[in-house]
């Protein structure tokens, strides 16, 4: 039996299409290939990312009730843990009451004690 993909691997595979569809050079159409060119053909070199300064972070106010010790891009990232915690509680409540409907129906039709 096949074993299905964890969240992490999916995205892990999401991550590493994107970086090779970034780092595919364009292909060149067959008109440009046959055509004589003058000029020698010129490579340029990608933009290098301009270095962060290495400034403190400044500390976080400690007036904001969030509840969590996490910045904004690893919050972002575990977005999925607050909708799987919600779908636990719902779920929860349900089943409690289904039991609760199903104590009382067999309490009134004499089936339990």
């Amino acid at each position: 039996m096949a074993r299905r993909a964890s969240k992490a691997a999916s995205r892990r595979a999401r991550q590493q299409r994107r970086s090779a569809q970034r780092g595919a050079a364009p292909v060149p159409s067959a008109s440009t290939l046959d055509a004589p060119t003058a000029e020698p053909a010129v490579i340029e070199a990608p933009p290098t990312p301009s270095p962060r300064s290495e400034a403190p972070r400044r500390p976080r106010p400690s007036s904001t009730l969030t509840g969590s010790t996490l910045t904004a891009s690893e919050r972002s990232e575990y977005h999925y843990v607050e909708r799987d915690l919600r779908n636990i509680g719902i779920l929860s409540l349900a089943m409690v009451g289904l039991l609760l409907v199903a104590y009382f129906i067999f309490t009134a039709t004499g089936l339990i004690g």
